[in-house]
């Protein structure tokens, strides 16, 4: 199986990646702090709820969604948090930028097509 192979090579070169590394520090640093911590899945509670409405077909109210900005404002104070969303953000970039790189290579069509 040596897609299988491949697939633990690049688990190994993701590893070695300065984006991997500064997002694993900055987790770290808000998972070790409990009130960062409990800033942060806050925040995800709020962005997963108004996701979860989204895909229910319900449009998120204009206070919710100003909820969900004063949250961000209020997080992105703290440096730590600061930090480390943009470190997930960059990490979340370069996955989907792999995972664009083999979808464009390996394309999948449905049973329509």
């Amino acid at each position: 199986m040596r897609v299988y192979e491949k697939a633990r090579e690049l688990v190994v070169a993701l590893k070695q990646e300065e984006i991997y590394a500064e997002f694993v520090k900055w987790q770290r640093q808000v998972f070790a702090a409990p009130r960062l911590k409990e800033t942060l899945l806050a925040l995800r509670r709020h962005e997963f709820e108004l996701h979860r409405q989204q895909l229910t077909g319900k449009d998120a109210s204009e206070e919710e969604k100003d909820n969900l900005r004063r949250l961000y404002e209020s997080a992105r104070r703290d440096d730590v948090i600061k930090c480390y969303l943009e470190a997930e953000y960059r990490f979340s970039k370069m996955m989907l930028d792999i995972q664009k790189i083999i979808n464009a290579a390996v394309p999948v069509k449905g049973p329509e097509n």
